[in-house]
């Protein structure tokens, strides 16, 4: 993903994830000012002249706004930066669903020739949060089948592959779900962002340390599946650290200078 996509993409995350967070911190100023709160959610590497300039496309096109709210400055995601955040993270809009208790599961055959059709059908699976169960065999708990059949048709894929219903995966089902989504390591990510906060949280929290965490928890995110809970293993750390952030907000409030 390009860099310029991917700060724009962060910041549509980080105003969904983390809620009200700009309405505590940012004050007056500048657009450069407002500019380099909103790089907050950005990678640390980030510009702050390509940051200013994604900020401003962003306003221009819609997908967030400013506003002016008791005197300060407020950043929120209109409707059309949802829609846009959806499209770049449709994982996202299952985070709160239950599961149907359904299994998704995608076969497909698509020969050596069609490298870049085959490529583009597993961005797609992974896009929609599918695991790899087997070599051309992916699955998922989401209630994805009909995006799948739609994407097939317009792929001209589908007499290649096929999209079918099962409620369960067979023996070793746990360890499988594990395997495919890699959620050992991704738990463990949770847990060093818990650790983390638990060495600051009683300090002055300054602005470095604030970014250093959420950089982490955005990045995080990013590679989650978000599968239902029942599937997730205990203890979840996931939801620690989402409580870390609420935490977070709290602690910002009182920051006055970026």
């Amino acid at each position: 993903m390009a860099k310029l996509l991917r700060s724009r993409d962060r910041i549509l995350l980080g105003l969904a994830v983390l809620g009200d967070l700009l309405d505590e911190v940012v004050g007056g100023g500048s657009r450069a000012y407002h500019a380099r709160k909103l790089g907050f959610y950005t990678p640390p590497w980030y510009p702050k002249n390509a940051l200013q300039a994604s900020v401003s496309r962003m306003l221009k096109t819609g997908l967030i706004s400013k506003k002016i709210k008791k005197g300060e400055v407020v950043w929120e995601l209109t409707g059309s930066g949802k829609n846009q955040l959806v499209r770049s993270f449709p994982l996202l809009k299952w985070q709160q669903s239950g599961w149907d208790g359904w299994w998704r599961i995608v076969i497909f055959d698509v020969t050596e020739k069609q490298r870049k059709v085959r490529d583009s059908l597993r961005s797609k699976l992974v896009e929609l949060g599918f695991g790899q169960w087997q070599k051309s065999a992916y699955v998922s708990p989401h209630d994805v089948a009909q995006d799948m059949l739609e994407f097939l048709e317009a792929a001209h894929l589908s007499g290649q592959a096929s999209v079918f219903t099962a409620k369960e995966l067979g023996p070793g089902q746990t360890e499988k779900i594990e395997k495919m989504w890699k959620l050992d390591k991704l738990n463990n990510r949770y847990s060093y962002i818990v650790e983390e906060w638990g060495k600051i949280k009683d300090k002055n929290l300054n602005q470095k340390e604030a970014r250093k965490i959420i950089s982490q928890y955005l990045s995080t995110i990013e590679t989650d599946p978000f599968l239902p809970r029942e599937l997730l293993p205990k203890p979840w750390f996931g939801i620690k650290a989402k409580e870390v952030f609420n935490q977070l907000r709290k602690q910002l409030k009182y920051l006055d200078s970026f």
